[in-house]
């Protein structure tokens, strides 16, 4: 793939990985000390959020 850098990787990854971590644990997992960068990467809609507190 051209034009595909390690940013873009590692941006897949983390999205993915903030549907199975919560966000201290992912803000540990990756290095972040400002939870607030972390909100890029949590795109749950309205209806996932609402299934998990069922």
């Amino acid at each position: 793939m051209e034009g595909l850098t390690f940013h873009d990787s590692r941006h897949a990854a983390i999205t993915r990985l903030a549907k199975k971590l919560n966000v201290l644990d992912l803000a540990r997992m990756v290095g972040h000390r400002d939870l607030r960068m972390l909100q890029v990467y949590y795109n749950e809609s309205a209806e996932d959020i609402a299934a998990k507190l069922r």
